[in-house]
């Protein structure tokens, strides 16, 4: 589910993961000029990849989420989920 949605043709337009405290998230947003990332937590920052026309790009905005996913939720067995479609 997270991976996919990182790519252009998912059908979320934005998903959002939160530990069981939230007070850590991770968030994908799909938007006109790719998918955006927002982690909030260990790191609050936002980077944007333009994975509609590259496939570099989609693999280098997989690979950020995983980093990102591991970063955030080291040892929740927990994790909330919210999507929109």
């Amino acid at each position: 589910m997270m991976e996919n949605a990182a790519t252009a043709k998912s059908e979320y337009k934005k998903l959002t993961f939160l530990t069981a405290k939230k007070d850590r998230s991770l968030c994908l947003e799909h938007d006109k000029s790719g998918v955006i990332l927002h982690e909030q937590g260990y790191r609050d920052e936002s980077t944007t990849f333009n994975v509609g026309t590259d496939s570099e790009a989609t693999r280098e905005c997989k690979h950020a989420v995983k980093q990102a996913f591991k970063r955030e939720f080291p040892r929740s067995h927990k994790v909330y989920v919210s999507a929109v479609k």
